[in-house]
């Protein structure tokens, strides 16, 4: 098997600004082992998780960035760690766009949401459970106009078991959480898309069932499964399934300063673009349900640097 990882046990390096753009991912690979003093394991980095239960989350230095695919033929997109506070993180996606997370949630910062979003909850052990409700306004920016809609979510989220799985840059113990999600959205509105109309009740619902893997020592999900559909397609709706309806996004490259320089080509990454939402009518019409059926959520905010 060729080897695919390379740790530098140095100061991890700034990429130059023009890689905090969406890059290729051999181009993530050629900038983060530039100046690579020497090739190692990946076990050398202590970034397994141990068996037992996470209190909280660990303390990352600033300066740590994760890069993710979601296949070979996409760009890939950064996250770069500003800060860590007892509530707060504040990080950089991409080329300049701040983004503040609950710590203890990792849900972003919406003060405009209502209820609680929790992507996690700690304390963290396998056989943790929890239900997460939330609702908040959406909004859309199409290349024929805006438009806003109310949005709702009620999820059920379950740690299933700590396994080690292997991605691109090695093999990772993590945690494995499982998530059903519930989502309405209802109440279109824009002010230059008035030829929309409704041809059903005025709302639509979906499902979507997800799989994350997070290992604590990189203090990020590494790889996450997600599908799609009406919720009548319930009973057959699975991450798991190989089919190319699944959205598969894999961490391919992890540096800390002073720490872990790792990255790889990504192995389970995909996401097809022709593939819409399982088990609606799929035919392109001007209807308000066609739109809230493709266009994924995207919360609204005041404050875009929020």
């Amino acid at each position: 098997m060729k080897k695919r990882t390379r740790i530098a046990r140095s100061a991890a390096r700034p990429l130059p600004s023009a890689a905090r753009r969406a890059l290729s991912v051999a181009g993530v690979a050629a900038a983060l082992t530039a100046g690579a003093v020497s090739a190692t394991s990946l076990e050398t980095c202590t970034l397994d998780a141990r068996d037992g239960t996470l209190e909280r989350p660990l303390q990352l230095a600033p300066g740590t960035r994760w890069t993710y695919s979601v296949g070979a033929d996409h760009p890939v997109s950064s996250l770069r760690l500003e800060g860590m506070a007892e509530r707060l993180t504040r990080l950089t996606v991409g080329h300049g766009v701040q983004r503040v997370e609950h710590t203890d949630t990792y849900a972003d910062v919406n003060p405009l949401r209502r209820g609680r979003k929790e992507i996690l909850r700690f304390p963290l052990a396998v056989g943790a459970a929890w239900d997460d409700a939330f609702a908040e306004p959406g909004a859309v920016a199409r290349d024929n106009g805006t438009y806003r809609y109310d949005y709702e979510e009620k999820g059920s989220s379950r740690v299933v078991a700590l396994e080690t799985i292997k991605l691109g840059i090695g093999r990772v113990r993590a945690y494995r959480i499982e998530r059903s999600a519930l989502w309405r959205k209802s109440n279109p509105r824009s002010t230059d898309m008035t030829g929309l109309r409704w041809q059903g009740p005025a709302a639509v619902e979906g499902l979507e069932r997800s799989i994350r893997w997070y290992v604590p020592a990189m203090g990020r999900v590494v790889l996450k499964r997600s599908i799609t559909a009406h919720p009548s397609y319930a009973l057959h709706l699975s991450a798991e399934s190989t089919s190319r309806d699944v959205i598969v996004t894999e961490l391919v490259a992890f540096a800390s300063p002073g720490g872990c320089r790792v990255e790889g080509q990504p192995v389970h990454a995909q996401r097809f673009a022709d593939r819409p939402p399982l088990h609606y009518p799929w035919v392109f019409n001007d209807t308000w349900e066609f739109l809230l059926q493709r266009d994924p959520h995207v919360p609204y905010r005041e404050d875009p640097a929020g």
